[in-house]
């Protein structure tokens, strides 16, 4: 990258900024930053500079006009844009709003200013051009440091394409969740997290957001062959993702 730093910026939006607590939280995080001008992280510094961003990291998901707004002059001013985690990456958490109905809304959340300017939840992706996806709730802090460890060598990682299946070790085992009949998303969750649910005994959430050609229709069809409602199920798969069981349900 040559002698001079890149500029390095975080910036959040809708979102509880766990994704930032968890880069704080790596032991030599501030080693890996030295490397860097880092300009914009409100958690970190304590004056932050609206300038122009060799590397940008946008956390949370958009949910008003004016963030919009925001978003798009910070991807003018950034050459490598990366949304971080899952509620920038697809929608996240704050996507769950999208099943609440604004009366609802404005009588326990928000007040009606508010409400006039929001607009459906929705990953940044939406609005503008993402270069690359760190997925998670919150993010694999190595997978952070490997992406900023690549980008000052000028090498790009690429994303893992494949489902949390191919990496989880009770992968075609009597131990494997949905041959327990146990609600598990792994099989239409982007992998790349090494199954670390699984591994410790959970069942994927498909907090890393679905595969471009998840097979849902299959996957409800499965739950629903078990017994579950659509409730149940719509609990289950929009915790971190807006995905319609009716809809899916009737190409079954």
């Amino acid at each position: 990258m040559g002698d001079k730093k890149p500029v390095l910026g975080i910036v959040a939006f809708s979102c509880d900024q766990g994704c930032q607590f968890a880069i704080l939280f790596i032991d030599n995080i501030f080693d890996i930053l030295k490397k860097f001008d880092v300009q914009y992280f409100h958690l970190l510094k304590e004056k932050n500079r609206k300038t122009k961003f060799d590397i940008m990291f946008v956390e949370g998901a958009i949910t008003t006009k004016a963030q919009i707004k925001k978003l798009k002059e910070i991807r003018k001013k950034s050459k490598f844009l990366v949304a971080l985690g899952a509620c920038a990456a697809h929608g996240g958490v704050p996507a769950m709003r999208n099943f609440i109905k604004n009366k609802e809304l404005e009588k326990y959340v928000y007040n009606q200013n508010t409400l006039k300017d929001s607009v459906p939840a929705a990953a940044i992706d939406q609005h503008v051009k993402v270069d690359y996806y760190l997925y998670g709730c919150p993010i694999i802090q190595e997978e952070f440091t490997a992406l900023l460890d690549a980008y000052l060598k000028g090498k790009i990682p690429e994303q893992f394409e494949g489902p949390v299946c191919l990496e989880c070790p009770r992968r075609g085992t009597p131990e494997c969740f949905l041959r327990q009949k146990k609600v598990c998303l792994g099989a239409v969750s982007r992998g790349g997290c090494n199954a670390i649910c699984p591994k410790a005994g959970f069942p994927c959430m498909l907090c890393r957001g679905p595969l471009p050609k998840a097979n849902f229709t299959a996957e409800i069809k499965l739950f629903k062959s078990w017994g579950l409602s659509e409730e149940q199920i719509k609990s289950r798969l929009n915790l971190f993702k807006n995905i319609e069981v009716k809809k899916n349900a009737k190409k079954n």
